[in-house]
């Protein structure tokens, strides 16, 4: 089952981040420090043999920082991986960058997501730690609703149509 990890948070459930959520709602309404935040939508389909029939770490980050953008998206997957402990004793505060963890296991068919992005966000990508070589990196482009299928050795996002009205 995928689990949401927010940076630095560990692994919590969603009744504890509705929670607390719904507690910082009231202190927030009428306090805009910066653009509005961008909500996306996430779907995630995931092959029967991902990733060698093994689960499959994919992260999102959204990053407010241009300079540091322009580095991260020059990263592979494993690269990402190997150097964000790092980058994230470099920009301790939380303002640099945000991410965005979950785990897939092969055939799972998980919900859609909701991700609530920084209005501050020069952009973001989603990474996807396969076993085999390859980026396994996807600029998040306009889109406010996509898809990510994780295939068995890389991913593809895709923006999905926006809902009728």
């Amino acid at each position: 089952m995928g689990f949401c990890r927010h940076a630095r948070g560990g692994a919590t459930s969603r009744a504890r981040w509705i929670a607390l959520l719904m507690l910082a709602l009231p202190f927030g309404m009428g306090c805009s420090s910066g653009p509005p935040s961008t909500r996306f939508l996430v779907e995630v389909a995931i092959t029967a043999k991902a990733n060698r029939n093994s689960p499959v770490p994919m992260t999102m980050v959204a990053v407010q920082d241009a300079k540091l953008f322009d580095q991260i998206i020059k990263l592979t997957a494993k690269q990402w991986y190997e150097q964000r402990e790092q980058m994230r004793r470099d920009f301790p505060s939380g303002t640099a960058f945000t991410e965005w963890d979950w785990e897939f296991v092969p055939g799972q068919a998980p919900p859609p997501m909701v991700v609530e992005v920084d209005g501050k966000a020069v952009g973001a990508v989603i990474f996807a730690n396969y076993r085999s070589a390859g980026d396994h990196r996807f600029r998040i482009g306009p889109q406010r609703r996509m898809r990510v299928d994780l295939g068995d050795d890389d991913l593809v996002v895709s923006p999905l149509d926006a809902p009728e009205e």
